[in-house]
């Protein structure tokens, strides 16, 4: 255990030393923590490092400035780290050069070539929830030393990009100027709540009405939303009471028991960005027609993001 604790330090203070060379400016970064105010918050643990840029060659070969991490001698689990040439090989046709993943308080985002797509947003009542919540499910579930470092998330900024190489005569355009967002609505143009009641045997009804009702109501496939009696037990067993999941102009929303869990933050174009990378990369690289798709989209999302959705489950009381 020891010998764990001086590798994560000598870890970090190899990250914090190829600041200078192999790391580019990190999204959001800049900096993500605050700067101690007093000579207590000297005492806090607090990261800030720019994104470490990690180069993949077109066997899943990962390098940093040049040096193979297969070859520093940082622990046996780098001689292993390589990427799979055939994933490799479908992003290279994707046109996707450059993935980063940026921590800083608050969010994890996500960008693909320079352009943000839904990322995960929480706060320090939410990570609390989301250890709670974990914990019912079992105590296995989850290490306690992952638990651990919650706290540690308000005050940590970094981050990872990874370049992969691209087809002969496509670059890396520069980051755009971000577009003027659209303001949203004071109130939502649709609003959808289906509340769910589950009772001990996995049948469900909506609003009094079966399962089997809705099937013959509606011709849908309602019948396969009903759950396994020993899933129901368990899950009454482990104190779970209700789930609800909700969208609105902002992301997606998981509250467990009641109480909200981390979010997935869709605004700022970034479902339009995780759309478009979609349709004119990974579906565009598959040799598929786009049009039809491109149009789907463009329709649906607008009606997404101006509606209020939520799906409300409510399991039997012990």
């Amino acid at each position: 255990m020891a010998i764990k604790r001086v590798w994560l330090f000598v870890l970090l203070a190899l990250w914090a030393s190829l600041g200078l060379t192999g790391c580019s400016s990190r999204a959001g970064g800049g900096p993500g923590v605050d700067a101690p105010e007093s000579p207590e918050s000297d005492a806090t643990l607090a990261i800030d490092l720019p994104a470490l840029v990690v180069d993949v060659d077109a066997n899943g070969t990962l390098s940093l400035e040049g040096l193979l991490l297969a070859e520093m001698a940082l622990g046996p689990d780098l001689a292993e780290l390589q990427l799979d040439s055939r994933l490799v090989a479908q992003l290279t046709a994707a046109q996707i050069q450059q993935i980063q993943i940026s921590l800083h308080p608050g969010e994890l985002l996500l960008l693909v070539n320079q352009k943000p797509i839904p990322s995960l947003r929480w706060d320090a009542e939410q990570l609390t929830a989301l250890h709670e919540g974990i914990t019912l499910l079992g105590p296995d579930v989850v290490p306690n030393s992952l638990f651990a470092l919650f706290p540690l998330l308000s005050n940590v900024g970094a981050g990872v990009i990874l370049r992969f190489p691209v087809d002969p005569g496509w670059e890396l355009a520069a980051p755009a100027a971000e577009e003027p967002v659209a303001a949203q609505p004071a109130t939502p143009t649709a609003v959808l709540r289906i509340p769910v009641l589950y009772d001990a045997a996995g049948n469900y009804t909506v609003q009094g009405i079966r399962d089997a009702e809705w099937q013959v109501l509606t011709g849908a496939p309602f019948g396969q939303l009903k759950l396994n009696a020993t899933l129901i037990q368990d899950a009454v067993a482990a104190g779970v009471r209700s789930v609800t999941l909700r969208t609105d102009a902002s992301g997606l929303h998981l509250a467990f028991n009641g109480r909200e869990l981390p979010s997935l933050n869709w605004n700022d174009n970034k479902l339009s960005n995780l759309a478009d990378l979609a349709v004119n990369g990974l579906l565009a690289a598959g040799g598929m027609d786009t049009t039809s798709f491109s149009q789907l989209f463009d329709r649906l999302l607008p009606i997404l993001q101006s509606s209020q959705i939520t799906l409300h489950v409510t399991f039997p009381a012990r």
